[in-house]
């Protein structure tokens, strides 16, 4: 367990000399999941959609109905009136007589609508929606549906089919755009959008804040990739579909240091952090490597930092010390610790991308 807290000291006193090698797939499609709200999920797919999009043209996807990374990557607060994944998803599940605004792009070019992705590769984006609401339950009758059909052949392909939409929309959108990987922002809830985007991802990225419900939700997480009873492994059988994603990375968010010390987390959140890599050893065989202790990366809580990159829709690792932000009629400050949030940042990424 040391070498974790001893690994993070390397990281922000700029030592670190290698990052350790978590497996030979080349991840093309990652989902960022957590079945728990509130832990900084979007905030964290949002930075690592701008560091993926330093180095490569990348497709970010929005399947939760609360579309904040929606808000984030198209800088702006309203409604989306465009065509949207559910849309795609649903002209996918439904046919021909649900299509609309079909003449319309459904990926956005992200340059276009936020400047400070501007430095990076060309980058597109297909948006949410709050309709995704509703999906869960038009998604399931359907595959419930054609899990009574007769032929048992005609039965398995057909749900294949529907587990598969969300990564059929993604090849084609891929192909379109020329991206070369993709990044999905998923709900806290794991029926319709985010069930499949586990079935289209290659690897998660799993958001854990340091409390006690983000810890239980960890282990529900990993017990639903692992366990052969649950509702991914048992609708992934019946459509005989044998790929299932790896973990990749679990990010501990909202970690607390000790001001005493350079460099050291506090207590309480080491006590979080341990118990977190407890149950990566005890699911080991869902992470990409058989050393699940070195997916882990650690996550300040990012203070007004994070505030003013949720509210400005600015990426921390662009966030200048000393500069004044106007955030709901306050001025808020960055504060030195930006260096230090950039730093963990960059380690997540690091083995993220590998």
């Amino acid at each position: 367990m040391q070498e974790l807290f001893d690994r993070y000291d390397k990281i922000l006193s700029g030592q670190i000399d290698e990052i350790p090698h978590l497996g030979d797939d080349h991840h093309k499609i990652y989902a960022v999941t957590n079945f728990r709200g509130g832990i900084g999920k979007t905030t964290i797919s949002f930075n690592l959609a701008y560091a993926m999009a330093k180095k490569y043209m990348t497709l970010f996807l929005d399947v939760c109905p609360q579309q904040n990374f929606s808000s984030l990557l198209l800088n702006e607060s309203d409604i989306y009136q465009g065509r949207t994944i559910y849309d795609a998803m649903m002209e996918l599940m439904m046919g021909a007589a649900w299509a609309t605004n079909d003449d319309q792009p459904l990926a956005l070019r992200v340059q276009d609508r936020n400047e400070e992705f501007r430095d990076g590769k060309t980058c597109y984006f297909i948006p949410g929606s709050s309709r995704l609401f509703l999906f869960p339950s038009q998604f399931y009758s359907r595959l419930n549906e054609y899990l009574g059909m007769t032929s048992a052949s005609g039965k398995n392909e057909a749900v294949k089919v529907l587990l598969d939409m969300l990564k059929t929309i993604i090849t084609k959108q891929m192909a379109e755009t020329k991206t070369e990987k993709v990044l999905i922002d998923t709900s806290p809830f794991f029926a319709g959008g985010t069930h499949l985007a586990w079935a289209a991802a290659d690897a998660l990225i799993i958001p854990v804040r340091v409390d006690e419900q983000s810890i239980y939700s960890l282990e529900l997480t990993l017990e639903m990739l692992q366990k052969e009873d649950s509702d991914f492994n048992v609708w992934r059988r019946r459509a005989g579909i044998e790929q299932k994603p790896t973990v990749q990375a679990v990010l501990m968010t909202h970690c607390g240091w000790n001001r005493q010390a350079d460099h050291q987390i506090d207590r309480a959140s080491r006590m979080y952090i341990e118990r977190a890599v407890d149950i990566a050893v005890k699911f080991k065989d869902v992470f990409s490597s058989d050393a699940p202790i070195n997916h882990f990366a650690l996550l300040s809580d990012f203070h007004s930092s994070g505030r003013i990159s949720g509210s400005r829709a600015i990426p921390i690792d662009k966030l200048v010390e000393g500069r004044q932000h106007k955030i709901d009629g306050r001025s808020l400050e960055v504060n030195s610790s930006v260096n230090r949030y950039k730093k963990e940042l960059k380690y997540a990424f690091d083995i993220i991308n590998q």
